[in-house]
């Protein structure tokens, strides 16, 4: 079943891709963190599926890009793919750029959010209001009102919260894309319904601690998405 479903084709109806990755141990010679890679499309009626997955040795450029040329070559040639979500690897971007140059690639803004809230310096007084601010950035109505709620942001805190303004203007616009498409920009603004499923793997495979080998990670992986996809499956 586990070859089947990674070599099975791909049927190139996918407007929408999230990529993430999840952290697992493997003992090998010594017990090593690797990130397995995955892939959720998103189809034009909003059906979520994991369509591929792939142990790799890091999220670098070279891992992504085998993962992505895999599921194009099985026949997801990116025909109706509008977009690609992702957190801000650069590998990840690069890879996408290789493979899909025609999608438009959105910075995920939770992620964005995350990485906000980490190099806030001041986090009991100035925490609070900028978390706020930032999110109502995001709960726009469209992105004009984005970009002015994101410079009015940006004047309010430059002098107290320097670095981490800094850092939310890095990439900012990326996270914007998804007001470009009407009434699926909630669906993909960011990769929120693939972690959900990370989550749910992640929960699942805790009680194993570690993996004894890649074969183990695999058929694990495979086992549990085959559950997830199943229960979620409308009765």
């Amino acid at each position: 079943d586990l070859r089947e479903y990674q070599s099975q084709a791909i049927e190139d109806k996918y407007r929408f891709i999230f990529i993430d990755g999840l952290w697992v141990h493997i003992k090998e010679i010594d017990i090593k963190k690797r990130p397995i890679l995955f892939a959720m499309g998103i189809t034009k009626d909003g059906k979520q599926e994991i369509i591929a997955f792939k142990l790799a040795k890091g999220e670098t450029e070279e891992e992504v890009t085998a993962l992505l040329n895999d599921i194009y070559r099985r026949g997801l040639e990116g025909k109706q793919l509008k977009l690609i979500a992702s957190d801000g690897a650069k590998g990840i971007r690069a890879a996408i750029n290789m493979v899909y140059p025609y999608a438009k690639w959105q910075l995920c803004y939770v992620h964005k959010l995350r990485n906000l809230n980490k190099h806030i310096r001041h986090k009991i007084n100035n925490r609070p209001k900028m978390m706020r601010q930032v999110r109502a950035i995001y709960d726009s109505k469209n992105r004009q009102q984005a970009i002015e709620r994101f410079e009015k942001l940006c004047a309010c805190w430059q002098e107290y919260e320097p670095y981490a303004i800094k850092c939310f203007k890095d990439g900012f616009f990326e996270t914007l894309h998804y007001f470009e498409f009407g009434d699926d920009k909630n669906l993909i603004s960011s990769t929120n319904h693939l972690e959900r499923d990370l989550e749910e793997i992640r929960r699942r495979i805790k009680i194993q601690g570690y993996f004894k080998s890649d074969r183990s990670a695999n058929l694990w992986i495979y086992g549990i998405i085959s559950q997830v996809m199943q229960e979620q499956q409308p009765e």
